[in-house]
């Protein structure tokens, strides 16, 4: 196999001849791949729609898991008074404490069929549901959520037909590079959704319910509000995990040497904080959570740009300093 580094390698991928198409021929290209991708969208919401509880269970999973993690915290709270001889026997803590003994195995595993009384069985004022604010919060909420998923089934489709169009104005070497990093920028997405999933939204939602004071503030998450939360979450990790490929690609095109990465590295961490800060909701949990893995990426493309630094620009050499050299 002929390496693409290789000078004359590289001379003949970039000499290959690419066909030629007239604008119209474009347009009609483009016309037939996006009738592809929506039809294969199409058809995956048609997929998705008989599975409306399924994928709710899946939407929610990130909520639920603050909740338990809030609701254990609530009864052990109770635990605490009742060792303290705080609660009386006919406290209405004693009796929610009661409740929580009674229920909470089932509570936490799901299967507590009253999940509407929880707040008043067991005092922990969290609702277990969402809410649906007006007749058409739930319904939107709903189509918007399975487009979500239509596009994540048909997302191999969509991908190649995107790709395809593109490809066809490539040279052979830049499609093989292409190729080359591609399993590497699926990999990083995919990171990045699941850790926005199962780490920072349950993480920022618990922070941001924790400082409410229920005598004075009841929390109450409408399903809207929560779908929105959790698409920009796992939407803006998927994308700040992109980094270490950004990072490379800007050293390929020259525009950055893996030499100005590392001697900026204090500018480009005030920008990744700013870029948190933008991409997440306004409180300082959740811009950590964002900014602490994207530290972590940031490092890694130094590592990635260390090895290809080959490809770098030799440095401009040092002007000799005034008197220097003189006989």
């Amino acid at each position: 196999m002929v390496s693409l580094d290789d000078p004359a390698a590289r001379a003949a991928y970039e000499d290959e001849p690419l066909p030629r198409m007239s604008f119209g021929d474009h347009l009609d290209e483009l016309r037939t791949r996006l009738i592809r991708a929506l039809l294969a969208i199409a058809v995956a919401v048609a997929c998705v729609m008989p599975f409306k509880d399924g994928v709710y269970e899946i939407i929610l999973e990130p909520y639920r898991v603050q909740w338990r993690r809030g609701f254990a915290a609530h009864v052990e709270m109770l635990e605490a008074q009742e060792a303290k001889g705080e609660l009386k026997a006919d406290d209405t803590g004693q009796k929610y404490l009661e409740n929580c003994r009674k229920d909470a195995p089932a509570i936490l595993a799901g299967s507590f069929k009253w999940t509407p009384q929880i707040p008043s069985l067991t005092g922990y004022q969290v609702p277990y549901n969402l809410f649906a604010i007006g007749g058409l919060d739930e319904i939107m909420s709903w189509m918007w959520a399975s487009v979500v998923f239509a596009l994540v089934i048909a997302s191999p489709v969509v991908v190649w037909q995107i790709w395809a169009f593109v490809a066809a104005g490539l040279y052979q070497r830049e499609r093989a590079i292409f190729y080359r990093y591609f399993p590497f920028m699926g990999a990083l997405l995919t990171a990045g959704v699941l850790f926005g999933y199962f780490v920072a939204l349950p993480t920022s939602l618990g922070f941001l319910l924790g400082i409410m004071n229920p005598m004075q503030v009841t929390p109450m998450l409408s399903v809207g509000q929560f779908l929105t939360l959790l698409f920009a979450m796992t939407g803006a990790m998927g994308l700040v995990f992109q980094l270490p490929v950004v990072m490379i690609a800007l050293q390929r095109v020259g525009l950055v040497t893996h030499r100005g990465f590392r001697k900026n590295w204090r500018l480009s961490v005030l920008i990744l904080f700013v870029m948190a800060a933008v991409l997440t909701p306004p409180d300082p949990v959740s811009m950590m959570l964002m900014a602490t893995p994207m530290l972590f990426l940031y490092g890694l493309g130094l590592l990635l740009t260390w090895f290809g630094r080959t490809n770098d620009p030799p440095s401009a050499p040092a002007e000799p300093v005034s008197g220097e050299g003189a006989a």
